[in-house]
Protein backbone atom coordinates (compact mmCIF):
# COMPACT_ATOMS: atom_id res chain seq x y z
CA UNK A 1 0.00 0.00 0.00
CA UNK A 2 2.88 2.33 0.78
CA UNK A 3 4.29 1.91 -2.72
CA UNK A 4 0.84 2.60 -4.16
CA UNK A 5 0.54 5.95 -2.40
CA UNK A 6 4.11 6.85 -3.42
CA UNK A 7 3.13 6.16 -7.00
CA UNK A 8 0.06 8.41 -6.77
CA UNK A 9 2.10 11.25 -5.25
CA UNK A 10 4.76 10.97 -7.97
CA UNK A 11 2.05 10.80 -10.64
CA UNK A 12 0.41 13.94 -9.28
CA UNK A 13 3.61 15.99 -9.28
CA UNK A 14 4.59 14.78 -12.75
CA UNK A 15 1.22 15.92 -14.06
CA UNK A 16 1.41 19.30 -12.32
CA UNK A 17 5.00 19.78 -13.46
CA UNK A 18 3.99 19.15 -17.06
CA UNK A 19 0.72 21.07 -16.88
CA UNK A 20 2.29 24.16 -18.44
CA UNK A 21 3.43 22.24 -21.52
CA UNK A 22 0.60 19.82 -22.32
CA UNK A 23 0.22 19.23 -26.04
CA UNK A 24 -2.86 17.70 -27.61
CA UNK A 25 -3.44 16.02 -30.96
CA UNK A 26 -4.29 18.57 -33.65
CA UNK A 27 -3.67 19.75 -37.20
CA UNK A 28 -3.15 22.86 -39.27
CA UNK A 29 -3.51 23.79 -42.95
CA UNK A 30 -0.92 26.16 -44.42
CA UNK A 31 -1.35 28.67 -47.25
CA UNK A 32 -0.56 25.98 -49.83
CA UNK A 33 -3.45 23.85 -48.58
CA UNK A 34 -1.14 21.23 -47.00
CA UNK A 35 -2.60 19.62 -43.90
CA UNK A 36 -0.13 18.64 -41.16
CA UNK A 37 -1.05 16.35 -38.28
CA UNK A 38 0.79 17.41 -35.12
CA UNK A 39 0.62 18.19 -31.41
CA UNK A 40 -0.56 21.70 -30.50
CA UNK A 41 0.03 23.35 -27.14
CA UNK A 42 -3.20 23.35 -25.20
CA UNK A 43 -4.44 26.77 -24.07
CA UNK A 44 -7.79 28.10 -22.85
CA UNK A 45 -7.99 30.66 -25.71
CA UNK A 46 -10.55 32.97 -24.14
CA UNK A 47 -9.44 35.45 -26.81
CA UNK A 48 -9.20 34.20 -30.37
CA UNK A 49 -5.50 33.53 -31.06
CA UNK A 50 -3.22 34.96 -33.73
CA UNK A 51 -0.57 32.21 -33.34
CA UNK A 52 -0.03 28.79 -31.79
CA UNK A 53 2.81 26.49 -30.73
CA UNK A 54 3.17 22.97 -32.10
CA UNK A 55 5.40 19.88 -32.23
CA UNK A 56 5.60 16.90 -34.55
CA UNK A 57 6.13 14.52 -31.60
CA UNK A 58 6.38 15.05 -27.85
CA UNK A 59 10.20 14.98 -28.05
CA UNK A 60 10.45 17.46 -30.95
CA UNK A 61 11.44 21.09 -30.52
CA UNK A 62 8.44 23.45 -30.40
CA UNK A 63 7.63 25.67 -33.38
CA UNK A 64 5.31 28.65 -33.70
CA UNK A 65 2.87 29.31 -36.54
CA UNK A 66 1.30 32.75 -37.07
CA UNK A 67 -1.98 33.77 -38.65
CA UNK A 68 -0.30 34.98 -41.87
CA UNK A 69 0.87 31.43 -42.67
CA UNK A 70 -2.08 29.27 -41.55
CA UNK A 71 -5.56 29.03 -43.07
CA UNK A 72 -7.02 26.70 -40.45
CA UNK A 73 -6.05 24.73 -37.35
CA UNK A 74 -7.75 22.49 -34.82
CA UNK A 75 -6.97 21.08 -31.37
CA UNK A 76 -8.66 17.98 -29.99
CA UNK A 77 -12.44 18.10 -30.01
CA UNK A 78 -12.76 21.59 -28.54
CA UNK A 79 -11.18 24.08 -30.93
CA UNK A 80 -11.30 24.63 -34.69
CA UNK A 81 -10.18 28.01 -36.06
CA UNK A 82 -10.40 29.37 -39.63
CA UNK A 83 -8.71 32.50 -40.96
CA UNK A 84 -10.70 35.31 -42.58
CA UNK A 85 -10.42 39.03 -43.33
CA UNK A 86 -13.69 40.56 -42.11
CA UNK A 87 -15.42 43.76 -41.02
CA UNK A 88 -16.85 43.94 -37.51
CA UNK A 89 -17.20 46.17 -34.46
CA UNK A 90 -15.67 45.61 -31.01
CA UNK A 91 -16.98 48.66 -29.20
CA UNK A 92 -18.22 46.47 -26.36
CA UNK A 93 -21.13 44.53 -24.94
CA UNK A 94 -21.63 46.81 -21.93
CA UNK A 95 -22.63 50.45 -21.54
CA UNK A 96 -19.22 51.27 -20.08
CA UNK A 97 -17.56 50.34 -23.38
CA UNK A 98 -20.31 51.55 -25.71
CA UNK A 99 -21.02 54.73 -27.65
CA UNK A 100 -24.09 56.76 -28.59
CA UNK A 101 -24.12 55.34 -32.12
CA UNK A 102 -26.67 52.61 -32.77
CA UNK A 103 -24.81 51.44 -35.87
CA UNK A 104 -21.62 49.40 -35.50
CA UNK A 105 -18.36 51.09 -36.46
CA UNK A 106 -16.98 48.40 -38.75
CA UNK A 107 -13.24 47.94 -39.16
CA UNK A 108 -11.37 45.39 -41.28
CA UNK A 109 -9.15 42.83 -39.51
CA UNK A 110 -7.47 39.51 -40.28
CA UNK A 111 -8.65 37.04 -37.63
CA UNK A 112 -9.08 33.40 -36.72
CA UNK A 113 -12.78 32.64 -36.28
CA UNK A 114 -13.65 29.78 -33.95
CA UNK A 115 -16.05 27.23 -35.41
CA UNK A 116 -18.94 26.72 -33.00
CA UNK A 117 -21.07 24.52 -35.24
CA UNK A 118 -20.15 23.24 -38.70
CA UNK A 119 -22.83 22.23 -41.18
CA UNK A 120 -24.33 23.60 -44.39
CA UNK A 121 -25.13 26.61 -42.23
CA UNK A 122 -22.15 27.21 -39.95
CA UNK A 123 -21.82 29.36 -36.82
CA UNK A 124 -18.54 31.13 -35.88
CA UNK A 125 -17.39 33.19 -32.91
CA UNK A 126 -14.77 35.86 -32.33
CA UNK A 127 -13.88 36.90 -28.75
CA UNK A 128 -11.60 39.63 -27.46
CA UNK A 129 -11.51 41.09 -23.95
CA UNK A 130 -14.96 39.68 -23.07
CA UNK A 131 -16.51 41.08 -26.25
CA UNK A 132 -18.09 38.43 -28.46
CA UNK A 133 -19.15 38.62 -32.11
CA UNK A 134 -20.87 35.87 -34.06
CA UNK A 135 -20.83 35.12 -37.80
CA UNK A 136 -22.46 32.59 -40.08
CA UNK A 137 -22.08 31.07 -43.53
CA UNK A 138 -24.57 29.18 -45.68
CA UNK A 139 -24.82 28.13 -49.32
CA UNK A 140 -25.51 31.74 -50.36
CA UNK A 141 -22.55 33.37 -48.59
CA UNK A 142 -18.92 33.18 -49.73
CA UNK A 143 -17.49 34.73 -46.55
CA UNK A 144 -18.89 34.75 -42.99
CA UNK A 145 -21.66 37.29 -42.42
CA UNK A 146 -21.64 39.26 -39.18
CA UNK A 147 -24.68 38.77 -36.95
CA UNK A 148 -25.14 42.38 -35.89
CA UNK A 149 -25.44 43.23 -32.24
CA UNK A 150 -24.38 46.37 -30.39
CA UNK A 151 -24.91 47.97 -27.02
CA UNK A 152 -25.30 51.74 -27.16
CA UNK A 153 -26.82 54.43 -24.99
CA UNK A 154 -29.08 57.44 -25.18
CA UNK A 155 -29.20 60.39 -22.83
CA UNK A 156 -32.08 60.69 -20.40
CA UNK A 157 -33.23 64.28 -20.94
CA UNK A 158 -36.13 64.10 -18.52
CA UNK A 159 -33.91 64.30 -15.42
CA UNK A 160 -30.49 65.88 -15.01
CA UNK A 161 -29.62 66.27 -18.70
CA UNK A 162 -26.22 64.95 -19.63
CA UNK A 163 -25.76 63.02 -16.39
CA UNK A 164 -27.91 59.93 -16.80
CA UNK A 165 -27.82 57.47 -19.71
CA UNK A 166 -30.20 54.76 -20.86
CA UNK A 167 -28.68 51.51 -22.20
CA UNK A 168 -30.02 50.31 -25.54
CA UNK A 169 -29.41 47.30 -27.77
CA UNK A 170 -29.19 46.95 -31.52
CA UNK A 171 -30.57 43.44 -32.06
CA UNK A 172 -30.42 43.37 -35.84
CA UNK A 173 -29.16 39.76 -35.61
CA UNK A 174 -32.72 38.64 -34.85
CA UNK A 175 -33.96 40.18 -38.10
CA UNK A 176 -31.12 38.38 -39.92
CA UNK A 177 -32.13 35.08 -38.38
CA UNK A 178 -35.77 35.71 -39.23
CA UNK A 179 -34.92 36.46 -42.86
CA UNK A 180 -32.12 34.00 -43.65
CA UNK A 181 -31.93 31.28 -40.98
CA UNK A 182 -35.36 30.14 -39.92
CA UNK A 183 -37.11 26.80 -40.30
CA UNK A 184 -40.75 26.07 -39.54
CA UNK A 185 -41.75 27.38 -36.10
CA UNK A 186 -38.36 28.74 -34.99
CA UNK A 187 -38.74 32.07 -33.15
CA UNK A 188 -35.62 34.31 -33.31
CA UNK A 189 -37.26 36.97 -31.13
CA UNK A 190 -36.30 35.09 -27.96
CA UNK A 191 -32.73 34.27 -28.96
CA UNK A 192 -30.04 36.11 -27.01
CA UNK A 193 -26.64 37.09 -28.44
CA UNK A 194 -24.78 34.31 -26.62
CA UNK A 195 -22.91 31.21 -27.73
CA UNK A 196 -25.34 28.98 -25.85
CA UNK A 197 -28.50 30.37 -27.49
CA UNK A 198 -27.08 30.75 -30.98
CA UNK A 199 -25.52 27.27 -30.99
CA UNK A 200 -28.84 25.79 -29.94
CA UNK A 201 -30.69 27.81 -32.61
CA UNK A 202 -28.27 26.85 -35.42
CA UNK A 203 -28.31 23.19 -34.37
CA UNK A 204 -32.09 23.08 -34.50
CA UNK A 205 -32.12 24.91 -37.85
CA UNK A 206 -29.70 22.46 -39.50
CA UNK A 207 -31.55 19.46 -38.11
CA UNK A 208 -34.82 20.91 -39.38
CA UNK A 209 -33.27 21.29 -42.88
CA UNK A 210 -31.85 17.79 -42.78
CA UNK A 211 -28.26 19.06 -42.77
CA UNK A 212 -25.58 16.84 -41.26
CA UNK A 213 -23.77 18.46 -38.31
CA UNK A 214 -20.08 17.81 -38.94
CA UNK A 215 -18.73 19.50 -35.82
CA UNK A 216 -20.10 21.12 -32.69
CA UNK A 217 -18.06 22.32 -29.72
CA UNK A 218 -18.40 20.42 -26.49
CA UNK A 219 -16.72 20.60 -23.11
CA UNK A 220 -14.43 17.87 -21.85
CA UNK A 221 -16.83 16.98 -19.06
CA UNK A 222 -19.29 15.74 -21.68
CA UNK A 223 -16.75 13.45 -23.32
CA UNK A 224 -17.88 10.17 -21.84
CA UNK A 225 -16.70 6.92 -23.41
CA UNK A 226 -18.22 3.47 -22.97
CA UNK A 227 -16.50 0.31 -24.12
CA UNK A 228 -15.34 -3.23 -23.50
CA UNK A 229 -12.14 -4.51 -21.89
CA UNK A 230 -10.37 -7.85 -21.99
CA UNK A 231 -7.34 -8.83 -19.91
CA UNK A 232 -4.98 -11.64 -19.00
CA UNK A 233 -4.15 -11.66 -15.28
CA UNK A 234 -1.11 -13.46 -13.90
CA UNK A 235 -2.18 -14.78 -10.47
CA UNK A 236 0.07 -15.78 -7.54
CA UNK A 237 -1.36 -17.29 -4.34
CA UNK A 238 0.01 -18.69 -1.08
CA UNK A 239 -1.01 -19.21 2.56
CA UNK A 240 0.25 -21.00 5.70
CA UNK A 241 -0.12 -24.77 5.64
CA UNK A 242 -3.26 -26.11 7.38
CA UNK A 243 -1.41 -29.35 8.27
CA UNK A 244 -0.59 -29.60 11.97
CA UNK A 245 3.09 -29.42 12.71
CA UNK A 246 4.02 -27.85 9.38
CA UNK A 247 5.61 -24.41 9.40
CA UNK A 248 5.85 -24.16 5.60
CA UNK A 249 3.55 -22.27 3.26
CA UNK A 250 1.29 -23.75 0.63
CA UNK A 251 2.47 -22.21 -2.62
CA UNK A 252 0.21 -22.52 -5.65
CA UNK A 253 1.35 -22.71 -9.26
CA UNK A 254 0.99 -19.36 -11.00
CA UNK A 255 -1.80 -19.21 -13.55
CA UNK A 256 -3.14 -16.89 -16.23
CA UNK A 257 -6.79 -15.96 -15.77
CA UNK A 258 -8.94 -14.23 -18.39
CA UNK A 259 -10.82 -11.13 -17.24
CA UNK A 260 -13.40 -9.30 -19.34
CA UNK A 261 -16.15 -6.73 -18.93
CA UNK A 262 -17.19 -3.15 -19.60
CA UNK A 263 -16.02 0.35 -18.63
CA UNK A 264 -17.16 3.96 -18.63
CA UNK A 265 -14.67 6.84 -18.75
CA UNK A 266 -15.39 10.55 -18.31
CA UNK A 267 -13.00 13.41 -19.00
CA UNK A 268 -12.70 16.33 -16.59
CA UNK A 269 -12.53 19.87 -18.06
CA UNK A 270 -9.11 21.01 -16.81
CA UNK A 271 -7.66 23.65 -19.10
CA UNK A 272 -4.11 22.29 -19.18
CA UNK A 273 -4.21 18.70 -17.91
CA UNK A 274 -6.03 15.87 -19.67
CA UNK A 275 -7.56 13.98 -16.76
CA UNK A 276 -10.29 11.35 -16.83
CA UNK A 277 -11.89 9.00 -14.32
CA UNK A 278 -12.99 5.50 -15.24
CA UNK A 279 -15.21 2.86 -13.66
CA UNK A 280 -14.62 -0.72 -14.80
CA UNK A 281 -16.56 -3.88 -14.08
CA UNK A 282 -15.07 -7.26 -15.09
CA UNK A 283 -15.55 -10.98 -14.46
CA UNK A 284 -12.63 -13.28 -13.57
CA UNK A 285 -12.47 -17.01 -12.83
CA UNK A 286 -9.49 -19.32 -12.25
CA UNK A 287 -8.41 -22.59 -10.61
CA UNK A 288 -5.04 -23.22 -8.94
CA UNK A 289 -3.27 -26.15 -7.31
CA UNK A 290 -0.61 -25.99 -4.60
CA UNK A 291 1.21 -28.11 -2.07
CA UNK A 292 3.00 -27.96 1.24
CA UNK A 293 6.64 -28.20 0.16
CA UNK A 294 7.62 -29.89 3.45
CA UNK A 295 5.14 -32.76 3.17
CA UNK A 296 4.69 -35.08 0.20
CA UNK A 297 1.26 -35.74 -1.32
CA UNK A 298 -0.22 -32.64 0.28
CA UNK A 299 -2.16 -31.14 -2.62
CA UNK A 300 -4.61 -28.28 -2.21
CA UNK A 301 -6.75 -26.46 -4.74
CA UNK A 302 -8.82 -23.31 -5.07
CA UNK A 303 -11.58 -22.40 -7.53
CA UNK A 304 -12.03 -18.65 -7.50
CA UNK A 305 -14.53 -16.49 -9.36
CA UNK A 306 -15.52 -12.89 -8.76
CA UNK A 307 -16.77 -9.64 -10.19
CA UNK A 308 -14.08 -6.98 -10.02
CA UNK A 309 -14.95 -3.27 -9.83
CA UNK A 310 -12.13 -0.77 -10.40
CA UNK A 311 -12.22 3.01 -10.03
CA UNK A 312 -9.30 5.32 -10.80
CA UNK A 313 -8.10 8.59 -12.34
CA UNK A 314 -6.18 8.39 -15.61
CA UNK A 315 -3.69 11.03 -16.83
CA UNK A 316 -3.20 11.37 -20.61
CA UNK A 317 0.04 12.59 -22.20
CA UNK A 318 0.05 12.91 -26.00
CA UNK A 319 3.16 11.57 -27.74
CA UNK A 320 2.02 12.42 -31.27
CA UNK A 321 -1.19 13.27 -33.09
CA UNK A 322 -2.17 9.57 -33.06
CA UNK A 323 -0.57 8.12 -29.92
CA UNK A 324 -0.86 8.86 -26.22
CA UNK A 325 0.74 7.67 -23.00
CA UNK A 326 -1.52 7.25 -19.99
CA UNK A 327 -0.88 6.66 -16.28
CA UNK A 328 -3.46 5.37 -13.82
CA UNK A 329 -3.82 4.29 -10.21
CA UNK A 330 -6.84 3.52 -8.05
CA UNK A 331 -8.81 1.10 -5.93
CA UNK A 332 -10.45 -2.20 -6.83
CA UNK A 333 -13.12 -4.30 -5.08
CA UNK A 334 -13.67 -8.04 -5.64
CA UNK A 335 -17.14 -9.47 -5.03
CA UNK A 336 -16.92 -13.24 -4.49
CA UNK A 337 -19.22 -15.47 -6.58
CA UNK A 338 -19.11 -18.70 -4.58
CA UNK A 339 -15.38 -19.49 -4.63
CA UNK A 340 -14.15 -22.68 -2.96
CA UNK A 341 -10.84 -23.69 -1.37
CA UNK A 342 -9.83 -27.07 0.07
CA UNK A 343 -7.50 -25.33 2.56
CA UNK A 344 -9.38 -22.12 3.36
CA UNK A 345 -12.78 -23.21 4.57
CA UNK A 346 -14.19 -19.70 4.74
CA UNK A 347 -13.49 -16.96 2.14
CA UNK A 348 -14.31 -13.26 2.41
CA UNK A 349 -17.37 -12.09 0.51
CA UNK A 350 -15.65 -8.87 -0.61
CA UNK A 351 -12.01 -7.85 -0.68
CA UNK A 352 -10.27 -4.70 -1.84
CA UNK A 353 -6.78 -3.66 -2.86
CA UNK A 354 -5.02 -1.03 -4.99
CA UNK A 355 -3.47 -0.95 -8.43
CA UNK A 356 -1.25 1.27 -10.54
CA UNK A 357 -0.03 1.12 -14.10
CA UNK A 358 -0.12 2.73 -17.51
CA UNK A 359 0.07 2.10 -21.21
CA UNK A 360 -0.40 3.45 -24.70
CA UNK A 361 -3.48 4.51 -26.59
CA UNK A 362 -4.36 5.12 -30.23
CA UNK A 363 -7.82 6.09 -31.41
CA UNK A 364 -10.41 3.81 -29.83
CA UNK A 365 -7.83 1.36 -28.45
CA UNK A 366 -5.76 1.27 -25.25
CA UNK A 367 -3.14 -1.33 -24.32
CA UNK A 368 -2.21 -1.19 -20.64
CA UNK A 369 -0.44 -2.92 -17.78
CA UNK A 370 -1.48 -2.96 -14.11
CA UNK A 371 0.16 -4.15 -10.92
CA UNK A 372 -2.14 -4.99 -8.02
CA UNK A 373 -1.19 -4.92 -4.36
CA UNK A 374 -1.52 -8.18 -2.42
CA UNK A 375 -4.66 -9.01 -0.43
CA UNK A 376 -5.95 -11.56 2.02
CA UNK A 377 -9.00 -13.54 0.88
CA UNK A 378 -9.23 -15.78 3.96
CA UNK A 379 -12.03 -15.12 6.40
CA UNK A 380 -11.02 -17.76 8.91
CA UNK A 381 -8.85 -16.92 11.92
CA UNK A 382 -7.05 -20.24 11.63
CA UNK A 383 -5.29 -19.27 8.38
CA UNK A 384 -5.56 -15.48 8.41
CA UNK A 385 -2.60 -14.56 6.23
CA UNK A 386 -3.34 -15.72 2.70
CA UNK A 387 -1.60 -13.72 -0.01
CA UNK A 388 -3.23 -13.20 -3.43
CA UNK A 389 -1.39 -10.95 -5.91
CA UNK A 390 -1.92 -10.23 -9.58
CA UNK A 391 -0.54 -8.33 -12.53
CA UNK A 392 -2.55 -7.68 -15.66
CA UNK A 393 -2.15 -6.93 -19.37
CA UNK A 394 -5.34 -5.53 -20.88
CA UNK A 395 -6.87 -4.15 -24.06
CA UNK A 396 -9.82 -1.75 -23.99
CA UNK A 397 -11.92 -0.61 -26.95
CA UNK A 398 -14.25 2.41 -27.02
CA UNK A 399 -17.64 1.43 -28.43
CA UNK A 400 -19.54 4.69 -27.79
Amino acid sequence: MKSFFCFIVVLFFISIGNAQSIYEAGYFIDNNGTRKECLIKKLAWRNNPTEFEWKRTISSSPKTEVIEDVKEFGVGEEFVFKRYILEFDLKGDTVGRSSKSEDPNLTIRKIFLRVILKSKTTLYQYSENDVHRFFYTDKKTLYPELLIYKVYYTLDETKNPGEKIIPQENNTFREQLQKHIRCKDQDPSKVTYTQRDLKKYFKRYNECRGNKIEFIIRKKINQTKIGIVGAADLISFSHPSPINGSSADVVYDQTFAPRYGVFIETFIPFSKVDLSFFLESTYRSFSMKGEDTSISNSEFNIDYSSVNIAFAPRFHIYLSSKFELFLEGGVTVDIDLGSESSALKDLQNTTNNYFYGGGFGSGRFKLGYRQYTSKNISKTTILPESDLTASSLYLSINIF
